[in-house]
């Protein structure tokens, strides 16, 4: 009969291996999840805004609010760029004879607003939804009401008086004027491009049809209350040249660069208040320690397996 390492039960040494296995997988993706980026961010030039080509490039400038319209974060009021927002309350519960607390996730928001990048001179819009950020701004304070009431950031963040409450607030927060690092989908926007001469005129037409009365009294010629062939025609005319100058207004309209989330899943969304050089560092460490994780555990594994015979 083969002996179990440890003296463990064969529930509990199954249990083990299984987790070690579990573990080892676990830091397996990591590993090649993290290193993946670290190349890609590595091997990416970094582009001018002004001469960014179409498709996946990296950006490096400062945030600020489109047209100087700011938002704010909706627990702290703070204003930001981005924010994720997320409420815990705190629950006790019994387990084993033996009374314990968790922190259960009772309300979550992440920001869908786009912002603007600039490096002084040229600017884009950032779509962030989608996108790995990547930041230090953390925000958390207690209270006893589901929703923030005032944000007591410094008398509140101390272990002692998150004890004594029953919810716990946390922001994560890009803000106005930070240096950022974008990888992502690059692309220009025209407002021209996007409708036809003839789409305008369409909707034109479709928009007159709907105050009969009105299209009567600038059509109807002949004034017998129907619309016929001919003074349709005309109509249609009218509606041709006046798509025509919507279409030449909107052409003069500056085109819009947007950064967002690339359609390849292959390629991350990544922005970050972190300098790529950092950035980098922090990627090569975590993949090292996912790697150094998974070569043990896969160790870990085997020898569970030897030892039982």
């Amino acid at each position: 009969m083969n002996t179990l390492p440890f003296g463990l039960t064969p529930e509990d040494y199954e249990f083990v291996l299984g987790a070690s296995i579990l573990i080892a997988l676990t830091s397996l993706y990591y590993f090649v999840r993290n290193w993946k980026r670290l190349r890609i961010i590595e091997d990416t030039p970094t582009s001018r805004l002004r001469s960014a080509h179409q498709g996946y490039v990296e950006l490096e400038g400062k945030g600020q609010f489109i047209d100087d319209r700011a938002m704010y974060a909706p627990l702290s009021n703070h204003p930001c760029l981005w924010y994720r927002s997320q409420i815990e309350r705190q629950e006790t519960f019994t387990e084993h004879g033996r009374t314990k607390t968790r922190w259960n996730v009772v309300y979550k928001n992440i920001s869908h607003h786009r912002f603007k990048l600039t490096d002084g001179l040229n600017s884009c819009h950032v779509d962030p939804d989608g996108a790995e950020v990547n930041g230090n701004e953390k925000l958390v304070w207690y209270g006893n009401t589901e929703w923030p009431i005032r944000t007591q950031l410094l008398e509140s963040q101390s272990f002692i008086h998150g004890m004594k409450s029953n919810y716990r607030y946390s922001e994560w927060l890009i803000l106005p004027g930070q240096s950022l690092y974008v990888l992502g989908q690059f692309r220009t926007w025209s407002a021209a491009a996007q409708q036809s001469v003839r789409n305008v005129m369409i909707d034109l037409l479709n928009d007159w049809k709907q105050d009969q009365l009105k299209l009567r009294e600038r059509f109807d010629t002949n004034r017998d209350g129907n619309i016929d062939q001919e003074e349709w025609e005309i109509a249609r005319q009218q509606a041709q040249f006046e798509a025509q100058q919507i279409h030449d207004q909107l052409a003069l309209e500056p085109d819009t660069h947007i950064i967002a989330k690339p359609g390849n899943s292959g390629q991350p969304f990544i922005i970050s208040i972190y300098p790529q050089a950092q950035l980098v560092r922090q990627y090569r460490r975590n993949t090292y320690m996912a790697l150094a994780v998974c070569i043990f555990f896969i160790c870990i594994t085997a020898w569970l397996v030897h030892a039982h015979g």
